[in-house]
């Protein structure tokens, strides 16, 4: 592209300078010495330019390295914490472990002891039961033959003609403080 342009520059000068008639020689040295000129000053912008491009490519190239930079000595100090970490959880797990391992073993233990007692508890629970079931029984049992041996002595003090007696709250009372003469067949019943 830039030699093209040299070249229109070479040619214009060389077409200006016949029309000016000067002689050949010298229109030809004019029209290279114009495309030579033109060429030099294409060449300095593109130069210029480049330049331009080089020192802002430069700047971010200079941006990006301090940024590189910062990130390493980030990552440096991020890999230095996280193997620090790491150490630690290596020191509190050697540490921690076994003494974990104890107390989940005595929780254990208590567990397995507590789960015991209720069991033992439950069985307690149901021997008292039943035999307080069989104590209510008999002590039912007792309470209606004491209740029919008193009938019977009723009944049979009842029928001796000598004596008044009152039945007043479950409890035998006499009239005249006479003592009912207790024959017999009233002290086998109460045997």
């Amino acid at each position: 592209m830039s030699i093209g342009r040299a070249t229109i520059a070479g040619i214009a000068a060389w077409a200006m300078m016949t029309m000016l008639h000067f002689p050949t020689h010298i229109t030809i040295g004019a029209a290279v010495v114009s495309a030579f000129i033109t060429e030099g000053i294409i060449q300095s912008n593109t130069k210029r330019h480049l330049r331009q491009k080089a020192s802002v490519l430069e700047n971010e190239l200079n941006i990006a390295v301090s940024e590189i930079c910062a990130m390493k000595r980030a990552l440096d100090t991020t890999t230095k914490d996280l193997r620090g970490a790491l150490e630690e959880l290596h020191r509190r797990d050697a540490v921690g472990s076994p003494a974990t391992r104890e107390l989940l073993a005595r929780q254990e233990e208590a567990m397995n002891a507590q789960k015991t007692a209720l069991e033992l508890s439950t069985d307690r629970s149901f021997e008292t039961l039943e035999s307080l079931e069989r104590m209510i029984v008999s002590q039912g049992e007792q309470t209606t033959r004491v209740q029919e041996v008193l009938s019977a002595v009723l009944e049979k003090l009842a029928l001796e003609p000598r004596q008044h007696i009152n039945m007043r709250d479950s409890v035998f009372t006499q009239e005249n403080n006479s003592t009912p003469a207790m024959t017999d067949d009233i002290i086998s019943l109460l045997s």
